[in-house]
């Protein structure tokens, strides 16, 4: 039996058999807790009138007055029945919420980097890429400094980027995120659910890369997709890492360098769009944010769908599990690490991701 059952069962005791009780007992909606009230007593005009007896005539004999017959205790054994089974009904439901939340959640992904980024004393502002930034940089064919990006000031000498009439909308207040970066967001934003704390869900902020100010880096997590030429924001964290995404938009290369090659790395890694059966490469960093409190994760690389490495790296246990076991000390804390992976360049992903560089800090 349902508690609405059990509701609908009281509710027509009581309107029959048990109206004349003194007591009712019910079931508020919306909850699970019985409670006993005092039901309105009828008022005395209602009641039915004993007419006292009048003496007959002598000739006439007297019957005698009937009396009127015990209360029946059957109403008050049926609520007590009544009240017992809604006693075991709630109880019922107690146990298997009980069972219900007790039931440990699969968590899954990379925990530890997920605990990183994703806490109760801080927002996490994820914020993809500026392809609209990119497409200015290789028409106009200059770079736009972090001071020019912050200030939407880089397009007062713009040229190549003109739009054609002034209907249209220019690259420098247009939004254009790749998809790579929209398939990352759509898997950084379950990150909480994964964890196990979809209550951390309220403090995940999804920014573009245009409408982010300096005092975000002061004290928030931060997830920054693309390299400079798409997000200018990273170059802020340049001076803490090994590896560095540059982009060369007069020969159309992009080269990342090692400023500290380990045995077996090379001092840079190139890609040429020109020679597709190059490997591309995925530069993932999670850093100590310095410019302020709360951790900073960094990802980048040698074109825009490069961004679909990391997806492969986040979501692939045998890649990313080795990284996190070396990278997390005896007491448990997750160091700063980069990890650099390279990969083929198929239509709509990444292919053969496989790390060919990792460095702990």
């Amino acid at each position: 039996m349902t508690v609405r059952q059990l509701r609908q069962r009281l509710d027509l005791y009581y309107s029959s058999e048990g109206a004349g009780n003194e007591f009712r007992i019910d079931i508020p909606k919306g909850g699970y807790i019985a409670v006993v009230e005092r039901q309105a007593v009828r008022k005395v005009s209602e009641a039915p009138a004993i007419i006292a007896p009048v003496s007959p005539p002598p000739s006439v004999s007297v019957a005698s007055v009937p009396v009127p017959p015990t209360p029946s205790r059957k109403p008050y054994v049926f609520a007590i029945a009544l009240l017992g089974i809604a006693v075991l009904v709630l109880g019922d439901i107690c146990i298997q919420q009980r069972r219900v939340a007790s039931v440990p959640v699969a968590r899954k992904g990379p925990i530890p980097l997920w605990q990183a980024l994703f806490t109760s004393d801080r927002k996490t502002l994820i914020v993809p890429g500026d392809a609209a930034l990119d497409m200015f940089t290789i028409w106009e064919q200059k770079s736009v400094p972090l001071d020019w990006y912050a200030t939407h000031t880089y397009d007062r000498e713009s040229k190549a980027s003109v739009p054609p009439s002034h209907t249209d909308v220019p690259l420098a207040t247009r939004s254009v995120t790749p998809m790579a970066d929209l398939a990352l967001v759509a898997n950084l934003v379950r990150a909480p659910e994964h964890m196990g704390m979809p209550e951390l869900e309220k403090n995940i902020e999804v920014r573009y890369a245009r409408d982010i100010v300096v005092a975000d880096t002061h004290d928030n997590n931060l997830i920054l997709i693309g390299p400079e030429s798409f997000d200018p924001w990273v170059t802020l964290y340049q001076p803490e890492m090994d590896f560095v995404a540059h982009y060369d938009y007069v020969s159309d290369v992009y080269t990342i360098q090692n400023k500290s090659p380990r045995a077996g790395e090379q001092a840079s890694y190139i890609y040429r769009r020109i020679k597709p059966n190059l490997k591309n490469y995925t530069h993932i960093a999670l850093l100590t944010n310095s410019q302020g409190q709360g951790r900073v994760l960094i990802v980048e690389g040698t074109s825009m769908g490069t961004t679909y490495g990391a997806v492969n790296f986040l979501t692939s246990e045998w890649l990313y599990a080795p990284v996190l076991r070396q990278a997390t000390d005896s007491s448990g804390r997750l160091h700063d690490f980069e990890v650099l992976l390279s990969g083929d360049f198929i239509h709509g992903g990444v292919g053969n991701s496989k790390v060919v560089a990792f460095h702990v800090h």
